[in-house]
């Protein structure tokens, strides 16, 4: 099984992406997946356990998004053996994730883009000479120092294809030109107020009485018509294949995340 663990907010912020990244990656494997909803949690056997208020387990102080050091614990959520995939929300998958889980971990621990490391994969066995403690990487301001701790480290391989294609402007580091380019194995969304699951994410949220965890800036439409309408789309077949928004709601959501 191609073990994948993606990033999600815990109050059912991203059921559209959710939907939509999980059949894309579907759509397009040739191998089975096991993915994880990694969110965090209120239960304190789970391994994603915290409580803000008590200053308990995970704490998101300085994190950019409710799941942003996550990530660090996947090695050690798999007990440092295998392999692991770690994926932010806002993507589509546009190729096989099997071409990236067959390949080789042979300089470091980890297979990634250097400069945005959205996905990566681990050699989970590898990852725990470069990390600190679990308990460690549960600190406040964590994610950062442990980033910089990797990257300083030379633990991380580039790997082969695009599989983390930023959605900016190409004046603004933007990597793409046709949206339908083979070179681009995953399309990630990376500026929260443009990502196009909002357009349908925040008027639910609001009919269902709650609120984005995002409130830094206002929403506006994503620069390019044609990403809008291809989320869309796939949206809308996520759907019709049985991938129901109501398939990824948490039974048990978070609330507030005190961040």
């Amino acid at each position: 099984m191609i073990r994948i663990f993606v990033g999600v907010g815990g109050n059912d912020e991203d059921l559209e992406f959710q939907a939509v990244l999980h059949y894309s990656l579907e759509k397009h494997a040739s191998e089975p997946i096991d993915l994880t909803w990694m969110r965090l949690s209120r239960d304190p056997s789970s391994f994603w356990y915290s409580d803000p208020q008590r200053k308990a387990g995970w704490r998101t102080d300085r994190w950019a998004t409710p799941f942003s050091a996550l990530r660090w614990g996947i090695p050690a959520a798999c007990n440092f053996e295998g392999k692991a995939i770690y994926m932010d929300v806002d993507m589509i998958a546009m190729a096989d994730i099997a071409d990236l889980w067959n390949q080789d971990i042979t300089n470091g621990a980890m297979l990634s883009k250097p400069e945005a490391i959205c996905v990566t994969m681990y050699d989970c066995a590898k990852m725990k000479k470069y990390l600190p403690s679990i308990e460690k990487i549960k600190e406040p301001r964590q994610y950062l120092e442990v980033r910089r701790s990797v990257l300083r480290n030379g633990c991380v391989q580039r790997y082969k294809g695009n599989w983390n294609c930023l959605d900016l402007r190409r004046d603004s580091g933007g990597e793409y030109g046709d949206l339908h380019d083979p070179e681009i194995k995953i399309l990630h969304f990376t500026q929260i107020p443009t990502q196009p699951h909002l357009r349908h994410a925040m008027p639910r949220l609001a009919k269902e009485g709650r609120k984005h965890w995002y409130t830094a800036m206002p929403r506006r439409d994503h620069h390019r018509k044609d990403a809008l309408e291809f989320f869309d789309k796939m949206l809308d077949e996520a759907i019709a294949h049985g991938y129901t928004l109501d398939r990824y709601r948490n039974p048990t959501p978070f609330g507030d995340y005190g961040r």
